[in-house]
């Protein structure tokens, strides 16, 4: 309920010239004004007091659609293009399900694309195989030293060590023989020096092998494994670079396969075809048709479901505060204005609607759910709705034009059998037309409409 001072005054200002027609209407049809010479003057206007309902409401025009409205739009990238190019779409108002067919896209340039993507990762999964066979390799060859080579070395050098001793030895017994039989005459001393340097080079081949075993072990063997382990972590690192192209190359195939499914548009659900045509701007205009190029990310259908209707209506800011969610609503569409169809208000926007234009009046959102079925509800449509604030039974009422504002309260100019004069009253809500009068007045007492310009001919009570 509202009934704030200042909201009353306006609506006595804007109520005046109203009643003044209505007040008229009076006099020639015997309503329930009476008008007649007075002490004030004789063009002054009557009106009786009456009883009877008080509905106060918000009127304001919306549009039909759904609540349940699914957006379609277009998921097709094009990189490098200004759009795709729309070929066939279903008619408008086609009633499909999940599923169905609604509109192709041009698919060619992303299916040669596609094509492409396709030979691309062949290639470099062969490259990645050839990686894998050279790091698969590379192990094996790690492990066969470790496990034969390396030892079948060892042992072979080894061996070496064993017959330069065996050599040294026999050539030392040699020599020392030599040297014997030279003493007694029966080798020369040609053959002894030939002896004794056998000897002497059979003690520096056991000295070699034996350095050759020590080089092997503390310096050939860690270097051979070092060289074969690097190798392994630069094929795996090979490895790893292909893998991650292999794995580019897929998701590039894989985005323009699915790019390519993406030219087709079917329903995600059961509902209605509706064209998200766009003509708020006619510099601008948007009609879905075919041959149109459409943008990733434009909206291309609706599927709205015809069961969940609702009437999006733009209040204005100097009425949202009387909506609130749960008021009944009469909605009447345009093909059929007489006839009222219930709705009730499901939400009010907290936030107002961005100004169409400098100046532009302040509009908030109000979402009227329709809950009653009628064939006259469809998508598109404008509707007028009368969104009820307050509704009162056998309340007495009187004109917003008959009130008065003196020294903080409320009178009204009664007509009596001694004149004419003024009479505090309470106030209750008002509609813009009438107040409601909670004390003061009665039912068939005649009041001025135009009392304010009055005001100034009778005398006010003291308090």
């Amino acid at each position: 309920m509202y009934r704030r001072d200042g909201f009353i005054k306006l609506s006595i200002l804007m109520a005046g010239l109203l009643f003044t027609t209505v007040a008229v209407g009076s006099v020639w049809f015997g309503g329930g004004g009476v008008s007649g010479g007075s002490i004030l003057e004789d063009s002054a206007l009557l009106y009786e007091v009456f009883e009877g309902e008080f509905v106060s409401s918000v009127n304001e025009v919306g549009d039909i659609e759904s609540s349940s409205n699914v957006e379609i739009r277009c998921e097709v990238r094009a990189p490098g293009r200004s759009g795709t190019t729309l070929l066939d779409l279903v008619p408008e108002g086609t009633r499909v399900r999940k599923g169905d067919f609604l509109g192709q896209l041009d698919d060619a340039q992303l299916r040669e694309e596609w094509v492409e993507r396709k030979v691309r990762t062949a290639r470099d999964k062969a490259i990645m195989i050839q990686s894998e066979s050279k790091l698969d390799a590379a192990i094996r060859k790690l492990k066969e030293f470790e496990d034969g080579m390396f030892s079948q070395e060892k042992a072979q050098l080894v061996a070496a060590i064993t017959d330069a001793r065996e050599n040294e030895k026999r050539a030392a017994e040699v020599a020392r023989h030599s040297a014997t039989l030279n003493r007694k005459g029966y080798v020369t001393q040609t053959q002894l020096q030939a002896d004794q340097f056998r000897a002497k080079t059979a003690g520096e081949n056991l000295r070699l092998a034996e350095e050759d075993l020590r080089i092997y072990e503390k310096f050939s063997q860690p270097r051979i494994i070092s060289e074969l382990k690097a190798e392994i972590r630069q094929l795996e690192a090979a490895l790893e670079a292909d893998k991650y192209t292999l794995e580019l190359s897929q998701q590039r195939e894989n985005f323009y396969a699915n790019q390519v499914e993406k030219c087709k548009i079917t329903a995600p659900m059961e509902g209605t075809v509706v064209y998200a045509n766009d003509s708020r701007n006619r510099e601008s205009s948007i009609v879905i048709e075919e041959g149109m190029v459409l943008r990733e990310g434009q909206s291309v259908f609706y599927l709205p479901d015809p069961e969940k209707m609702q009437v999006t209506a733009k209040v204005n800011d100097s009425k949202i505060n009387k909506v609130e969610e749960g008021q009944l609503v009469d909605v009447r569409v345009d093909t059929a204005p007489e006839k009222p169809i219930k709705g009730r208000v499901r939400r009010v926007s907290p936030y107002p609607l961005p100004r169409r234009y400098y100046q532009a009046p302040i509009e908030y959102e109000v979402f009227i759910d329709i809950v009653e079925k009628d064939p006259l509800i469809r998508s598109g449509l404008r509707a007028k709705v009368e969104i009820f604030v307050e509704r009162y039974q056998d309340v007495i009422q009187c004109p917003v034009s008959s009130l008065v504002m003196h020294k903080e309260s409320y009178y009204v100019i009664c007509k009596t059998s001694a004149g004419y004069a003024a009479k505090a009253v309470a106030v209750g809500s008002n509609n813009e037309k009438f107040a409601i009068i909670n004390e003061g007045l009665e039912p068939g007492d005649t009041v001025l409409v135009d009392a304010d310009n009055y005001r100034d001919k009778v005398e006010f009570p003291a308090s």
